[in-house]
């Protein structure tokens, strides 16, 4: 895991982001341009990391997830426990892949984005997110 900010710091003008890639070189690009758009980033390697940090409680704003990632959880089944258990958080889902598509529409807000992507698209759907959710979460 990696922080790029301390979590526990996070103010509502700067909400936390987590980020879930296993893909390290995508991890890093997509974390790194959302921290120059100003949010408090943290990434793991997959979504069984990404529950035991939403886990403690963190304040996180939103989830952004690759869908399909080795391991017990995928980007679905941890889009479906923040659902169940951290309904607060915003979800956005991103994956190479067409076939979880309709699944993910469900989980996620307004569906998921399909790999490639550009990280500008990405920050204006998270500004987006954070607008909806919360005033006070916008960020810069």
């Amino acid at each position: 895991m990696r922080e790029d900010a301390d979590v526990n710091s996070s103010s509502p003008a700067f909400p936390t982001i987590l980020v879930v890639e296993d893909d390290y070189l995508i991890r890093l690009n997509i974390s790194d341009s959302l921290a120059d758009c100003g949010w408090h980033i943290v990434d793991v390697a997959s979504a069984d990391e990404a529950r035991a940090v939403l886990e403690t409680g963190v304040p996180v704003a939103l989830v952004f997830s690759d869908i399909q990632m080795p391991g017990r959880m995928n980007g679905l089944g941890l889009a479906q426990w923040i659902r169940e258990n951290r309904p607060e958080i915003r979800i956005i889902l991103t994956s190479g892949g067409i076939s979880a598509t309709e699944v993910a529409a469900a989980l996620c807000d307004e569906g998921p984005i399909p790999k490639p992507y550009n990280p500008q698209r990405i920050a204006e759907r998270i500004r987006h997110h954070l607008c909806l959710g919360d005033d006070s979460a916008l960020a810069q």
